[in-house]
């Protein structure tokens, strides 16, 4: 099973165990204020997103993650990747429960999962988006180091694109060292651990 670890958590594939926890997170006026434009999420849509996750992890080997915090059970959130087919290319997406925000969590997941995706899954380039409004997004985003790419999906003409290639993060982390305290080690094929 793919597992990352980071200084602080644990993340794992998100499956059909996970399906009541994310729901209720999904459908969290906090949360979902930016997600599917603040619609509610049926428990239909959120089995499908966990449907399509497993799916992309069995053929690209990416997908949604489950977070949680290291040596607990309780989910606290998801970060991880969804393809943007019309580009051919990834985005790494991330949400967090309320109570957890304001912690660097969501920078420190989606770094462990861009180590993932550059280091294991073998991208070349990871892109994000978030709406304007949504600050707390847009200053992970740029904790990561990504750069401003456009408005480029047509699908989304608002939103504002940003990412961030292997390269870049590469020449980030030995700049500037890693947002997770200390290197990321493998401790077998699908098992990367940041300590």
């Amino acid at each position: 099973m793919r597992r990352i670890e980071t200084a602080r958590l644990d993340l794992r594939p998100l499956g059909p165990d996970d399906l009541a926890l994310m729901h209720r997170m999904w459908n969290d006026p906090l949360v979902g204020r930016y997600l599917c434009d603040g619609e509610p999420v049926s428990t239909e849509t959120a089995g499908a997103w966990l449907d399509r996750s497993a799916r992309d992890f069995s053929e690209r080997g990416l997908g949604l993650f489950g977070v949680r915090l290291r040596g607990e059970s309780k989910l606290i959130g998801f970060c991880g990747f969804l393809p943007v087919e019309a580009l051919g290319e990834q985005e790494i997406m991330y949400g967090l429960s309320p109570e957890w925000w304001g912690r660097g969590l969501a920078t420190e997941a989606a770094e462990g999962c861009l180590r993932f995706a550059f280091e294991e899954a073998g991208l070349g380039r990871v892109l994000a988006g978030a709406d304007e409004p949504n600050t707390a997004s847009l200053q992970v985003i740029k904790r990561l180091g990504m750069k401003y790419v456009g408005k480029i999906l047509r699908g989304a003409p608002e939103v504002p694109y940003f990412a961030l290639t292997r390269e870049e993060f590469d020449r980030r982390r030995k700049r500037d060292g890693s947002l997770v305290a200390g290197p990321c080690v493998i401790g077998h094929p699908a098992r990367w651990v940041c300590a």
